[in-house]
C-alpha cells in the first residue's frame, strides 16, 4: 500500500469518501419506525423484506431471512436490521449487545476486490451475499473487536449506482 504524503500512514484499505451508510440492529422494525416518525420525523422509509438464502456465516452457508428499512439522513443511508430466521451476526450482536449500531458501510466497485484486500489486511469477512445473477453483494468485515462497529462493503447493481 502507498504512503500518505502528510502523516506517512499506510493509505486506508477503504476510501473514506465512500461511507454511505450506518445500520442499526432492532428487534422491531416497525414499533422503532413508529417511534422514529413520531419523536423525530424521520422519513420517508423503504421497507423491504429479504431472503438470502445463500448468504454465508464465517464461511459457511447459512441463509437468513429479514425486515429492513432505509431513509436518508442527509447524505447518510440509515439502515434498520430485523431478524426473522437464520444464523447471522445481527442475531449474534442482538443476544449479545441488545439494539444498537451494529455497522457502517462503505461503497464499492467491485465486492470481490473488497474483500480480498480485506483478507489482505488480516481482517475475515464474516458475512457475505453475492446475488446469483452477478449484479453486487455484501460482505461484512470482523472490525468489530476495536472500536464495536463492523464494516459493511455494498456492490451495488448497476442499477442502483
Amino acid at each position: 500500500m502507498s504512503e500518505l504524503p502528510s502523516s506517512g500512514a499506510p493509505a486506508p484499505i477503504f476510501d473514506p469518501q465512500n461511507l454511505i451508510q450506518i445500520g442499526i440492529v432492532v428487534k422491531s422494525i416497525d414499533a422503532t419506525l413508529d417511534y422514529f416518525r413520531r419523536m423525530f420525523g424521520f422519513g420517508p422509509f423503504e421497507e423491504r423484506n429479504v431472503d438470502y438464502p445463500t448468504a454465508t456465516f464465517y464461511g459457511k452457508q447459512s441463509g437468513y431471512r429479514g425486515k429492513r428499512a432505509f431513509f436518508n439522513l442527509g447524505p447518510m443511508q440509515i439502515e434498520l436490521i430485523e431478524l426473522i430466521d437464520g444464523k447471522t451476526i445481527h442475531e449474534e450482536f442482538l443476544r449479545t449487545r441488545g439494539e444498537g449500531m451494529h455497522h457502517i458501510a462503505f461503497k464499492v466497485e467491485n465486492l470481490e476486490e473488497g474483500m480480498r484486500r480485506a483478507e489482505e489486511a488480516g481482517i475475515p469477512v464474516t458475512q457475505s451475499y453475492l446475488r446469483p445473477d452477478g449484479s453486487g453483494g455484501f460482505a461484512y468485515l470482523e472490525t468489530d473487536r476495536i472500536g464495536g462497529v463492523a464494516i459493511e462493503l455494498i456492490e451495488r447493481s448497476p442499477k442502483k449506482r
